[in-house]
């Protein structure tokens, strides 16, 4: 894990911690929140690991003063979605679902 990623995740831990600390009930907008930056953090990760992302990227994040809070924000404010890669997702889920069950069906019909 790059130093980046050690500062988002250190980010998080204390976003999270200030969460907790502050609010007996989390909103709906805190939990989005909550939800988007644990996205971007294991994003973030991901782009690492695949050595996906130019040095000359990584130290345009370094300079942040927030990295994370700096990632949501360009994410909050721009007219991006992961819908269309949860419709993907979800429809690869249902696919092979159905293709277990399937499968699980013929091995009973065969049995009986």
């Amino acid at each position: 894990m790059n130093d980046v990623n050690n500062r988002i995740f250190r980010e998080f831990t204390e976003f999270f911690d200030n969460v907790e600390k502050s609010a007996s009930e989390i909103s709906v907008t805190t939990a989005y929140e909550i939800t988007m930056k644990s996205t971007i953090s294991t994003a973030i990760i991901v782009l690492e690991s695949e050595g996906r992302l130019e040095e000359r990227y990584w130290n345009h994040l370094r300079v942040q003063n927030n990295i994370l809070d700096f990632l949501y924000n360009l994410w909050v404010g721009s007219c991006h979605s992961l819908a269309s890669d949860f419709s993907t997702i979800m429809k690869d889920l249902v696919e092979y679902d159905f293709i277990i069950t399937e499968s699980i069906m013929r091995e009973r019909m065969q049995s009986a």
